[in-house]
């Protein structure tokens, strides 16, 4: 978990390096796309009817929680 918040974190920084939005910016809205995508994980390894549909949802449902927050986070932040 500390090492996927951390990619997140230093991906955001990464970004905001080549849109020229803030480092401290981008940092926070990339580990807050990591922080989503991963309960959006957690929430998809509960169910597992079937390896196909455990690895779609695992996933689709991270990137669908994470999208829709980190823009009104970008929103509030910009």
């Amino acid at each position: 978990v500390v090492v996927a918040l951390a990619a997140a974190t230093g991906a955001g920084v990464g970004a905001g390096q080549l849109t020229g939005t803030g480092t401290s910016t981008a940092a926070l809205l990339g580990f807050a796309a990591g922080a989503c995508a991963l309960i959006g994980h957690r929430v998809a390894s509960y169910d597992y009817p079937s390896r196909f549909v455990h690895m779609t949802a695992g996933v689709a449902l991270p990137l669908a929680a994470a999208a829709p927050v980190v823009y009104v986070i970008g929103r509030a932040l910009g």
